[in-house]
């Protein structure tokens, strides 16, 4: 995987057992062929690599805004 452009450092839960460890999950090209983006995500435990097409992540990427955008919403009126 070539330099990620995203990593975050973050909890992850796993459930076997239930646990919660300090992990990580980065985005980056595939260094072979740039036109594959690898989601990887990585703790203690090892790392989990998905290798995508394009159109995968962008599917993945959609997912993530609307659901931050409802749970931001969802936020702001619990505030209210």
């Amino acid at each position: 995987m070539t330099a990620p452009t995203f990593d975050l450092e973050t909890n992850v839960t796993r459930d076997r057992p239930v646990t919660q460890q300090e992990g990580s999950i980065q985005v980056g090209q595939d260094e072979l062929n740039e036109s594959v983006i690898t989601l990887s995500f990585g703790g203690p435990w090892g790392t989990t690599y998905a290798d995508l097409t394009p159109e995968e992540a962008r599917a993945v990427a959609t997912a993530l805004e609307d659901t931050a955008t409802q749970a931001t919403q969802q936020e702001e009126n619990v505030d209210e």
